[in-house]
């Protein structure tokens, strides 16, 4: 072997190491590979439920926003694992789209989904800011943990809501609101199945349980739609096709054509909504996950914190201008480090899955709402485990988080709940004796969710 053919096979490895320094946070490339496609496996379904959920909005096209989906977490994911070099996962929130979707849907708002994602791009754009500057601690610093605990578990309540309404499993009923949907019905028994399955895998601790219910649902409607003619899954002709064209999302946020001084106030509401759950949600993943690997010190500095969060962010940006709702970091990154994932090339790994998997989306435009309906549940159980970090003996904490958590699902509005969180705390600490320790952003924003609920 001449030593020319040796010295290029020193070099790779070299330039890996130099970009990821592998060896340095004692993990190895086998497991980086092994740790991003496991990952990518659990959060595929992401793919699936992303165009599922938002292809319902009206002007919204399925195989746009899948194709958008890809990109978005392919960009936002590669620059994560280059530049931040955490071995952290990016793509469209299933928080932000089920409150996507409900809000314009419920006409909470008066803008159109174009409008809407206009809103997202300015809280992607006024992150990637504060991702540049220190401001971005006085904005964490401001909000009560509580109250940022208490947006999450009403998220996740309210995703798990929309995927049994989904499944058919909670039906509206006239005269009590809401009743058990017919269980003898296929795609309801095939969502129990799938739950129930993902229950399992979750109480043996099983990391891939929301994947597993997606995959349960699939084969399960398949089956049925085989043997019982539900055609509810028609399998298509071929599962390898071109991308579909993202020409009808492309740079639509930038028609302003249809936007009056009256639409005005709910672009800077989404604006804040979208901006305060991107900025926090992302952060605590990236801090979570930057723990488990060890790559945060145990002084609790995050190395590389700002690239993270310009990746977070401009996920988000560049998300919008394709045509999907905001990017953040997937909690399923965790599995990744519990797989021994400790740098960003896991993360490169789960980039280059998404972008071949815009390939596959014959296979992915199987999926209905429906069929997903139980892996939005799942995410709905997970999120819900924050509760037990709320400090309920306090009696501000409690009223709060009664308030947006309530008032999230009962109003099937997450913005509604966040509202009333906001303003209840605020209210709470002032008559309580304590309103010189709520920061004036709480403030700020009370007034203005108070605001926003008079012009409902």
């Amino acid at each position: 072997m001449s030593a020319e053919l040796i010295g290029q096979r020193q070099a790779s490895p070299s330039i890996v190491e130099s970009i990821f320094k592998v060896s340095e946070r004692k993990s190895t490339i086998g497991t980086e590979v092994y740790a991003g496609f496991i990952t990518f496996l659990a959060m595929s379904y992401i793919l699936a439920v992303n165009p599922a959920i938002l292809g319902d909005i009206p002007g919204m096209e399925r195989g746009a926003v899948f194709t958008a989906t890809a990109l978005a977490a392919a960009f936002a994911t590669l620059i994560m694992g280059i530049f931040g070099n955490y071995p952290v996962m990016l793509a469209p929130g299933m928080s932000m789209n089920g409150f996507f979707k409900g809000m314009l849907l419920s006409s909470s708002v008066a803008l159109v989904w174009h409008e809407a994602l206009l809103g997202i791009f300015f809280s992607g754009v006024l992150y990637l800011i504060l991702s540049l500057t220190n401001v971005r601690k006085a904005m964490i610093e401001s909000i009560p943990e509580d109250l940022k605990l208490a947006i999450t578990v009403s998220l996740g309540l309210f995703i798990a809501f929309l995927g049994l309404k989904n499944a058919g499993i909670i039906v509206s009923n006239p005269i009590i609101l809401v009743s058990m949907g017919d269980i003898s019905d296929p795609k309801v028994i095939i969502a129990y199945i799938s739950i129930f399955i993902a229950l399992g895998c979750m109480v043996r601790d099983i990391k891939l349980a929301t994947f597993i219910s997606f995959v349960s649902a699939i084969v399960l409607t398949v089956l049925a739609d085989t043997f019982m003619g539900t055609n509810n899954a028609p399998i298509p002709d071929h599962l390898v096709a071109m991308p579909p064209s993202i020409a009808s999302s492309f740079g639509a946020i930038f028609d302003f054509s249809g936007i009056t001084a009256e639409k005005m106030f709910d672009l800077l509401f989404i604006m804040i909504i979208f901006l305060i759950v991107d900025f926090f949600d992302g952060l605590s993943t990236i801090v979570g996950v930057g723990r488990d690997a060890g790559i945060i010190d145990k002084d609790g500095k995050v190395p590389n914190a700002r690239s993270a969060l310009i990746a977070d962010a401009g996920g988000t940006v560049m998300g919008s201008v394709l045509g999907t709702t905001s990017v953040t970091a997937f909690s399923e990154s965790g599995i990744a480090s519990s797989q021994g994932a400790k740098t960003g090339l896991a993360a490169v790994i789960v980039a280059g899955l998404f972008l071949l998997s815009l390939f596959l989306y014959p296979l992915f435009s199987l999926f209905s709402a429906a069929m997903v309906a139980p892996a939005m549940v799942v995410v709905g159980i997970y999120m819900i485990g924050r509760l037990g970090d709320i400090k309920w003996d306090k009696k501000e904490s409690r009223i709060a988080a009664f308030f947006t958590i309530m008032f999230t699902v009962l109003s099937f509005s997450p913005a509604n709940g966040m509202a009333m969180g906001f303003i209840s705390y605020a209210f709470s600490m002032v008559v309580a004796g304590k309103g010189k320790q709520v920061h004036p952003v709480i403030y700020v924003l009370s007034v203005v969710f108070m605001a926003y609920l008079l012009m409902l």
